[in-house]
This record gives structure tokens, C-alpha cells and sequence, in this order.
């Protein structure tokens, strides 16, 4: 958040517009809500990911003070994406484009080829990869990093160095880590796509999503977190997630062992109906994100049990 939040205060003033996605980290949405739009920054966000009408929305929000698109792709937890391209040709080259790309990292996308001038990575995820530091990143153009330098330094957000250190450690497994995600997430997601228990699959990796072709061209792997619905059946959630054994409960993604979470209760609990409505948050929705476990198989297995033992 820091990453994010430096940034943004670094290219916004009062009467300065930012577009942004609304289905994506529910703090990046309260910071905008909240925090710049006291201050007198206009605040648009963009609806479903997957509606055309989105670009829309920029080409009409560009003639109108327009100085920030930040776009979350692949977004959480659906793994929504933008084309980045279309949106630079839309805005052209005054509106400065930040991406959120933690959940693919650098190895499957860099959004800089396509037109981004910032990318922004929550370190703690995958690129840590271990669960055990907090910090965060921007990368980009040279001009606006050294703006971005200026503003950090008088917030004070700088990690200390032992996290710089387990970073650096980290960046040196990165591309080997999210191959074995990128297959691991790849199976989990056919597996779940022909389970009867299971409705909607929300992977990038899979033909039913959404922006699949668009994942052809933008991803070069589609890693390691997968979300799903149990089919018409809510009330069917805990009983799973108390059976599967392998992962840990939890609200976080990116780390060496698997994680698991109803994401009605685990993060979005304190929303009101309308709102996780609003971000697509259905009750009977799950997200998945697999560790460093030796067999995908075993996952899957853990996984099935749990789902044909809660309807039996």
C-alpha cells in the first residue's frame, strides 16, 4: 500500500481525475474513496473487467482533467484483465498508466511493453515468497521514478535492510517458483472446470475466462492462484475449507505453502452485501493460491475429498 499510495500522491492534486478499477484490492479503493477524494482528486472506477464499456469510460473520462489510470491486471480475485495497448492509444501520452501486477510478477507480464509507465508489485507475495516480509514496489520510467524517490523519502516508507536483503535473496528462485505455479494453477484450474460441484473457474489459463485471448497475448504464464464458486451451494463453503488439509486458512497469496479462504468472510466481512455484490463476491466463492507442495496431485486429491465428502 505504501508503493501505491506514494505514487499516487506523488502525480495527483486537487482537481486532478484518476480512473481506476473497482474490482481489485478493496484498500486501493478505500484509499481513493477515502483519502484523494478528501482532498479533492475526482474519482472514477471502472465496472466489470470483463465489459467493453470500460474503455469507454476512459475515452469520455480523457477530455476531462484525466491525469491517472490504475489498472489491477490480472485483478483480485477474479484475474480480470485490461488491454493496456487500447488504453494507451485512448489517453495518449500525457495520463501517466500504473499497473498492479503482483499476481503475475515480472516472469509472466510486463505491462511496460504494452504501454504501462509504472508497475507496481506487493512484494510479500511472490516475489518474497515466503510469507515473511511486507514491502512493496514501483518500477518504470525513469523521469516519474525519480519524482515517485522524492515523495518516499519525505513519507519514509523504506523497507530496512534485512527485508532488502530477503528480497535480493528471493529475486534468484522468482522464474522457478512461478514456472511450477504456473503449471500447478494450470492443472487445479482443469481439474475445478470439470468438477459438478463447481460453477464458474476464474483462471486466466483456461478458454471459459473471460479475457483468455487476451491472456494469450499479454501473460506468458497464468500462475498460481485459482478461483472458483461451489455450484447453488453457499452453505457447503465451511464444511470444505474445514476438511481440505494441505492448505492453511488464510487472506493471503504468494507464499510457499498453500493458502485457502472464503473471501465473503475471510477479507470482504466487514462490506455490506451490496458492496461484495458490487465486486462480484458471492458467498460460494473460493480462492485458492498453491504453494511450493512437491505434487499438484496431492492437491487436487486433498481438494476432491473435501468437496465430495461436504455433499455427500
Amino acid at each position: 500500500m505504501s508503493a501505491i499510495t506514494t505514487t499516487l500522491l506523488t502525480f495527483l492534486q486537487l482537481n486532478d481525475k484518476i480512473v481506476f478499477t473497482g474490482k481489485g484490492y478493496r484498500n486501493i479503493r478505500s484509499f481513493c474513496f477515502d483519502i484523494l477524494k478528501k482532498h479533492g482528486v475526482c474519482v472514477v472506477t471502472l465496472p466489470l473487467l470483463n465489459n467493453t464499456c470500460i474503455y469507454d469510460i476512459i475515452a469520455d473520462e480523457c477530455a476531462k482533467n484525466l491525469k491517472v489510470v490504475f489498472i489491477e491486471s490480472p485483478s483480485n480475485p477474479h484475474l480480470f484483465l485490461v488491454e493496456i495497448k487500447r488504453i494507451r492509444d485512448i489517453v495518449g501520452a500525457s495520463c501517466i498508466i500504473i499497473v498492479d501486477s503482483t499476481f503475475s510478477t515480472s516472469v509472466n507480464f510486463q505491462p511496460v511493453k504494452f504501454g504501462a509507465d509504472l508497475v507496481i508489485h506487493s512484494c510479500g507475495k511472490y516475489i518474497g515468497g515466503h510469507a515473511d516480509i511486507m514491502a512493496g514496489s514501483v518500477a518504470g520510467r525513469s523521469f516519474l521514478i525519480e519524482q515517485i524517490r522524492k515523495t518516499r523519502n519525505i513519507l519514509g516508507s523504506i523497507v530496512d535492510p534485512n527485508t532488502a536483503f530477503l528480497l535480493n535473496r528471493s529475486l534468484s528462485t522468482l522464474r522457478m517458483r512461478i514456472e511450477h505455479l504456473n503449471s500447478s494453477g494450470q492443472k487445479l484450474a482443469e481439474y475445478l472446470s470439470s468438477n459438478k460441484h463447481i460453477g464458474r473457474v476464474f483462471y486466466t489459463g483456461l478458454t471459459q475466462h473471460p479475457q483468455y485471448s487476451l491472456g494469450e497475448r499479454y501473460l506468458s504464464g497464468h500462475g498460481g492462484v485459482v478461483t472458483f464458486e461451489i455450484l447453488n451451494e453457499s452453505s457447503k463453503i465451511s464444511n470444505i475449507i474445514d476438511k481440505v488439509e494441505i492448505p492453511y486458512m488464510g487472506t493471503n497469496f504468494g507464499s510457499s505453502h498453500s493458502m485457502i479462504e472464503q473471501l465473503s468472510i475471510f477479507t470482504y466481512y466487514n462490506q455490506t452485501e451490496k458492496e461484495r455484490d458490487d465486486l462480484g463476491i458471492t458467498d460460494n466463492l473460493i480462492r485458492y493460491s498453491i504453494g511450493f507442495e512437491d505434487n499438484i496431485d496431492d492437491i487436487i486429491y486433498d481438494l476432491e475429498i473435501a468437496i465430495e465428502d461436504s455433499f455427500k
